[in-house]
């Protein structure tokens, strides 16, 4: 019996994982070489890729996703029926099942390597707070005066715009380029944004997304900032920014967040600076609700006091009131288990790649924004 012969691609496949492998075990070992790649590797190697990406009008990556189910559910079958149908013939059946295995192999190799060069390496960089703020107490009066800060500027701000017959904000462009100029501007503070920025894009099927509890989503294997079209409007452009924040590096979901935030409320128009307090509030309301039943209960019912009722009813939701209802006939699989799914799946990448409080690191956001306002910050 013959001993199979590694193929020159079974071996290149081989090297790169392992190299891939080394790449990754440095970066949990060292958090300079993780800073070294992020600011001198990082925009060297992503430049071409996103830039081809961004020349296409629809996401690349949403199109790679669902090729590679259409591939599985049909491709394994496939297989397994061409292998039955050509038992008189081991030797075909033996090279299409090895080619089957090489292309899978090869498409789990460019999917490791594009995570690992434009994600996992990411995770272990300085924290942001510890590159940009002076430290500053995070105290229960520091967290009501950002948020009391925050709902006032709401209040501004919130009377600015034209609304449809429901109450629900309407924007007069699409505000994707306002978030690439604001994210261009940003960069004068933040280096790591520099350079060019790709038009975000929809995705198509955003309703599987909304089952997700998906607003955004940043695919590194397509290079692409995407986002879900179903959203609300006024919710689009913080959306956008965080996305595009992932496009550069900024990898830790508190930290793309803040950089949004910041982009949108310092370099954007007043649609920009909205939605930017609102993704604010959001973040800082949820954990000060944590202060019911002490004895700063009424001063953060007074920091709230000064949002008007239709941003609670309207502006404050992601989705319209009747979003769901209007969507139902689209549900394939129930929305609480694909929901239930994909929080299991967001917790256990998160805490694999060193994020130890999972899916909750969403919630840090609100550190860094006290961080900001301690430190003489303006909303």
């Amino acid at each position: 019996m013959k001993k199979p012969k590694l193929k020159k691609l079974d071996v290149a496949l081989i090297i790169i994982f392992f190299a891939l492998a080394a790449i990754n075990a440095l970066s949990w070992l060292s958090t300079p070489f993780s800073d070294f790649y992020v600011q001198k590797i990082y925009p060297i190697y992503s430049a071409v890729p996103v830039f081809i990406a961004g020349l296409f009008p629809f996401s690349v990556g949403e199109i790679m996703i669902i090729l590679f189910v259409a591939a599985v559910l049909i491709g394994i079958p496939g297989v397994i029926i061409y292998a039955l149908v050509k038992r008189s013939a081991p030797e075909k059946s033996k090279k299409a099942l090895a080619a089957a295995v090489r292309l899978l192999c090869l498409v789990f190799v460019y999917v490791f390597a594009t995570e690992t060069l434009g994600c996992f390496v990411m995770y272990h960089c300085s924290k942001f707070s510890d590159r940009y703020f002076k430290p500053v107490e995070h105290s229960e009066e520091l967290l009501l005066d950002t948020l009391s800060a925050v709902s006032v500027r709401i209040s501004e701000l919130c009377g600015e715009f034209d609304r449809d017959p429901d109450g629900y904000i309407v924007l007069p462009d699409d505000p994707a380029d306002d978030c690439r100029e604001a994210m261009r501007a940003l960069s004068a503070d933040y280096s790591q944004l520099k350079g060019w920025f790709p038009r975000p894009k929809k995705i198509m099927n955003s309703f599987f997304m909304s089952q997700e509890g998906i607003i955004g989503l940043y695919i590194p294997f397509a290079f692409e900032a995407t986002y879900n079209r179903d959203i609300q409007p006024i919710a689009a452009p913080a959306t956008i920014c965080h996305e595009l924040a992932h496009l550069k590096g900024i990898i830790q979901e508190d930290e793309a967040s803040f950089v949004a935030i910041m982009a949108c409320l310092r370099c954007g128009t007043d649609e920009l600076k909205y939605s930017a307090c609102l993704d604010a509030f959001y973040y800082l309301y949820v954990n000060a609700l944590e202060l019911r039943g002490t004895d700063y209960e009424e001063r953060l019912w007074q920091s709230v006091a000064p949002v008007p009722k239709q941003v609670w009813d309207n502006d404050l939701g992601s989705y319209t009131a009747d979003y769901w209802e209007k969507n139902q006939h689209k549900e394939v699989i129930p929305t609480e288990t694909v929901s239930a799914i994909s929080e299991k799946l967001t917790d256990a990448n998160l805490t694999l790649n060193g994020v130890s409080d999972g899916i909750n690191a969403y919630n840090r956001v609100v550190e860094l924004l006290m961080d900001y306002y301690g430190n003489g910050g303006e909303f």
